[in-house]
């Protein structure tokens, strides 16, 4: 059996790939690094190497090829003759293959499904969707099938340098499982080493982003406004450790309203996803997991839309919304991060929290998010390290840095410091008033 992997990345090699191989399926990567398909051709093979923290198990990932993506005649007949096909290029490059995925279904006379590993709740759907506008009135996509798949595995680091003989390596966690729609497949799908087929694929994305993922959001973000680099020493912070379970017990108790206690969990389930967190051997590094705060802070996603799902369950999602607030101090310079940095001292807090989040800043949930971020950025400069969530102490790294980074900030930074003063206080009267 042909599969076709776009993005040889952490996901496509060293989660996709390796499963795909395993299950006997002939593979090759579609991708716009030249060098990293020449690497994948030279070698014909990577390595994967997994590992909880004590264990380590190293698989080698042979008989794989590649084929460049920059040439789109080339790329449509791989994909028109493929009897798989599986995306993992994340989640907002999606846009950016679905002209591809379009010319090779347009050359095709038989079904074909394709698989979106990707990191959001309805990667099947909005991937037909792109697909479709790239192809002419008519086109019978429906015959086609578009499914998201719902990943266990945290792969956090490719070692190794393409334009070198050595393979590369692709370091996670151990889980394999993942869960794909049933109703969203056409014809029939080869068993793959791993994979649940479901019913409904949205309750599981939901159980993913609203427990796991949110759990790892907010011990990236807390973790970074508490001077942490990594995740493994991040949640050994007692305090962060304590903020990720709320936030989880949040997102789980709001689950098991919708879908039940079973489906949701229980502590046991939470307190294995922290040791996964504890997993020093990953490296993960709190700004990979953090990093598009935007996205992540969308509504329906890990942080609000867990929240949400509370609310409706009648908790009140303090830790969710804690977490919420530190992802918008997340600042670790990289473009994503500064553009929503830009937005919130340009148009204000609330406009953000509208546009970002779809939230009233004046009610519900929107509010509660306003106010834990009044109670940070009152004391949050970039460079500053938060010592404690309970009373929310900062510390300059040095009385001399502190100083040099006041002369650099000048004016706008004294006007930007008044303006979170006079927000946290109008904040805090409003409190005091009801």
């Amino acid at each position: 059996m042909k599969t076709i992997v776009i993005g040889p990345g952490r996901i496509g090699c060293g989660f996709a790939g390796q499963l795909l191989r395993s299950s006997d399926h002939e593979v090759t990567f579609l991708a716009r690094n030249r060098e990293l398909v020449e690497h994948l051709n030279r070698l014909e093979r990577y390595q994967v190497r997994l590992t909880d923290g004590v264990e380590c198990r190293e698989i080698i990932v042979d008989g794989v090829r590649a084929v460049g993506a920059e040439s789109p005649d080339a790329a449509a007949r791989e994909l028109a003759d493929a009897d798989l096909i599986v995306t993992a290029v994340g989640a907002g490059n999606l846009a950016s293959i679905a002209p591809l995925i379009a010319a090779g279904l347009s050359r095709r006379e038989a079904p074909v499904n394709v698989l979106a590993f990707e990191n959001l709740s309805d990667a099947g759907a909005h991937l037909r969707r792109l697909v479709a506008s790239y192809l002419p009135h008519g086109f019978p996509i429906a015959s086609h099938g578009f499914s998201g798949a719902v990943v266990s595995r945290a792969v956090t680091r490719m070692l190794g340098n393409p334009a070198a003989d050595e393979p590369l390596k692709f370091v996670g966690d151990p889980p394999e499982d993942f869960v794909v729609s049933g109703p969203d497949l056409r014809g029939s799908l080869a068993q793959i080493q791993g994979m649940i087929v479901a019913e409904d694929l949205s309750a599981w994305m939901k159980r993913k982003l609203y427990i796991f993922s949110a759990g790892h959001a907010t011990c990236a973000y807390l973790g970074f406004l508490k001077g942490y680099h990594y995740i493994h020493t991040a949640i050994r912070d007692p305090e962060i450790r304590d903020a990720v379970l709320a936030a989880m017990r949040e997102g789980q108790r709001g689950l098991a309203a919708l879908y039940g206690a079973e489906f949701a969990g229980g502590e046991s389930d939470l307190l294995d996803i922290v040791k996964r967190f504890e997993n020093a051997a990953l490296q993960d590094t709190v700004t990979r997991v953090g990093r598009d705060p935007s996205r992540k802070l969308a509504s329906g996603d890990r942080l609000v839309g867990a929240a949400q799902l509370a609310q409706k369950a009648g908790v009140r999602p303090e830790g969710l919304g804690l977490a919420a607030a530190a992802a918008l101090c997340f600042d670790p310079d990289d473009p994503s991060s500064a553009r929503l940095q830009h937005e919130i001292n340009s148009a204000g807090l609330d406009q953000a929290l509208h546009r970002v989040c779809d939230l009233d800043p004046n009610r519900g949930l929107g509010r509660l998010v306003g106010d834990a971020w009044a109670r940070l950025a009152l004391g949050w400069q970039k460079d500053n390290v938060l010592l404690s969530l309970n009373r929310m102490l900062w510390a300059w790294k040095s009385t001399q840095h502190c100083a040099a980074l006041h002369a650099r900030r000048g004016a706008h930074s004294r006007k930007r410091r008044a303006k979170d003063a006079h927000r946290f206080a109008v904040r805090s009267n409003r409190i005091t008033q009801h």
